[in-house]
């Protein structure tokens, strides 16, 4: 079997990066040795990560017919026009002549809609693109592009993975897809996390905090970052000060963090901006606690990674994910006041210590069950391939 995996997402892209570098590892683990994997990417960074990783992966770039293809994809009318003619990729050209089984997608993207040749399997992350009122990051032309994306790709798949049973219930009602079609594999801690020399700029601003709560997300609205800040504001009533470190980078709602930020002159909070494996390595295992009040879900990485670092996480009370009752501090993440008394517990180190057990030893379940997974996806992908 020779699976080609098309990781389009650039690293610097916060969980999608993430998610997508496990797969390529996992496929890796999974495949057997006379199988062949190649991951493709247009990112140099990408590339210089996977190599160091000991995945094979190889460069390509967009011709300018391919720029034009992609772009146009979306439209119905044109992709019965580039079908008629035979306009391909040039990666699939590729792909194709290399006599591949299969494109893997670990995010799906506008190439989805332009593979003519070669079967795919491809990734649903999540539905939050249905909350598009809720948030400016969403708008309506962007729930519009994603309904298209998914409509046409999903049904075309030969597969399609999601990480969650919600997810997958969802999407077979909304999309109309057969269930026996659509394979759940649950996300797993990132594996990029490492010791590695730090700069000293970076030590100088960081190694003399200490308690400090740890939010790694990237500044969007649905990331919930102002009501940390709120419960800052109560908590400093009470004669407490908690620091916090925010990593990841701007997505256009820092200023507004800032302006509120000044306007309550709140002090010890750091927007960190992107952090290298290293970096990240750092904050977790100092950290006091890592705190994670997203209002997007149903699930994410960073609870996985908190357990591998065996640290108290703060956490929302929705249950659709592997956050369970006693692995977390759990509750309404809209509320500034449970975000407050779980901030003072923490510090105060008045917390069940058992979460910390119990949510190392559901890490260790999920791996488990991600591994299970990708034995089954394969014995499936070899039945229809």
């Amino acid at each position: 079997m020779k699976i080609a995996v098309l990781l389009e997402t650039n690293f610097s892209g916060g969980g999608s990066f993430t998610h997508s570098v496990n797969v390529c590892l996992d496929l890796k683990k999974t495949l057997k040795k006379e199988d062949t994997l190649i991951v493709y990417t247009q990112f140099k960074n990408n590339y210089e990560i996977l190599k160091k990783l000991k995945i094979p992966v190889q460069l390509f770039s967009h011709s300018l017919l391919d720029k034009i293809l992609l772009k146009l994809s979306l439209n119905k009318f044109f992709r019965c026009f580039s079908s008629f003619f035979n306009l391909l990729l040039s990666v699939e050209k590729e792909i194709f002549f290399k006599k591949f089984d299969l494109v893997f997608f670990p995010v799906l993207s506008n190439t989805s809609l332009c593979l003519k040749k070669i079967n795919f399997i491809s990734t649903l992350l999540d539905l939050e693109h249905f909350k598009h009122s809720q948030f400016p990051e969403i708008t309506f032309e962007e729930y519009k592009y994603r309904e298209k994306l998914y409509f046409y790709s999903l049904k075309k798949s030969l597969l399609v993975i999601t990480s969650s049973e919600s997810i997958k219930k969802n999407l077979c009602k909304h999309y109309q897809i057969r269930k026996d079609k659509v394979f759940v594999i649950p996300y797993t801690p990132s594996i990029l996390f490492k010791r590695e020399k730090l700069s000293k700029n970076f030590l100088k601003k960081y190694e003399k905090i200490s308690n400090y709560l740890f939010y790694p997300a990237q500044i969007w609205g649905h990331k919930n970052h102002i009501v940390i800040l709120k419960a800052s504001k109560i908590l400093r009533k009470k004669k407490i000060f908690p620091k916090f470190i925010f990593s990841g980078r701007d997505r256009g709602f820092k200023r507004y963090l800032q302006e509120y930020i000044k306007k309550n002159n709140l002090k010890n909070i750091y927007f960190t901006g992107f952090l290298t494996s290293g970096e990240m390595h750092y904050m977790y295992k100092k950290c006091k606690a890592v705190i994670f009040p997203t209002l997007w879900g149903p699930n994410a990485i960073p609870p996985l990674e908190t357990w591998s670092y065996k640290k108290p996480l703060i956490y929302n009370n929705r249950f659709e994910d592997d956050v369970t009752l006693g692995t977390a501090i759990v509750g309404d993440v809209r509320s500034p006041k449970f975000i407050a008394s779980s901030i003072e517990k923490v510090l105060r180190n008045q917390y069940n210590k058992n979460f910390i057990i119990k949510g190392y030893n559901k890490l260790q379940l999920v791996e488990k069950v991600s591994k299970k997974s990708y034995k089954n996806l394969y014995k499936k992908i070899a039945l229809l391939k």
